[in-house]
């Protein structure tokens, strides 16, 4: 499917998988990538997934989502994509596709290219109308197998019995990668209010950054 999908849409590298820290590596399918390689980063992605929280965003909302899209150039999230997932993996663009199917998210796709013009608007538009088809033909296999899958998450819920309802509530958003602002604005509170409430929850989970909130409190996908 990834060799198809090449033909249509030029990339360097790519990896079929839930994305969670939590699945095995033995169920993914990648070009490009060394699965070795990948095995040993495999410890950092939930901080991973706090960086790239903007681009899963765009992708539960449209199907399709790219970097370029995530990150304005400038920003403080294009700095951090660039460091954290772009120079790390040797590439300068990346789009994340993920298959849904009913309202579910059965797994997603993200494709590397080291090209800066890679995944343009017209890119996105193919990937878009391939994505239902793949959604499709990967339930259909694990109908005919019965085989297990790990369906990516588009909501975590926390049940971390240290932390209040509203500070769960808070961790949840956090691990979406959301930001200061966006929870300030989803909770209606201040973003000052937000900073301090934070503040308590990295006391109590007894972390020093928000990779250490995800890692360390009690979520589970609902």
């Amino acid at each position: 499917m990834l060799a198809a999908l090449r033909e249509v849409v030029p990339f360097d590298a790519a990896i079929f998988h839930a994305f969670s820290p939590r699945v095995s590596l033995a169920s993914a399918a990648m070009k490009g990538l060394s699965p070795e390689v990948l095995a040993a980063t495999q410890g950092g992605w939930d901080q991973l997934a706090v960086e790239l929280g903007a681009l899963r965003e765009l992708a539960n909302a449209r199907g399709v989502a790219s970097d370029r899209e995530a990150y304005p150039a400038g920003s403080k999230g294009r700095a951090r994509f660039v460091d954290q997932v772009a120079k790390p993996f040797g590439m300068r663009r990346m789009a994340m596709v993920h298959l849904t199917v009913r309202g579910d998210v059965r797994a997603a796709i993200a494709l590397f290219s080291r090209k800066d013009d890679a995944f343009d608007a017209a890119a996105l538009e193919v990937l878009r109308q391939a994505a239902g088809i793949i959604a499709l033909a990967e339930a259909l296999l694990v109908l005919e197998t019965s085989a297990p899958r790990a369906a990516a998450p588009v909501a975590l819920q926390c049940l971390d019995g240290r932390l209040t309802a509203r500070q769960r509530t808070i961790v949840e958003h956090v691990a979406l990668g959301h930001t200061n602002d966006q929870i300030a604005e989803a909770l209606s509170i201040s973003p000052n209010t937000l900073r301090n409430q934070l503040a308590e929850v990295f006391r109590r989970l007894g972390a020093s950054n928000r990779a250490d909130v995800v890692r360390l409190a009690v979520l589970t996908p609902s």
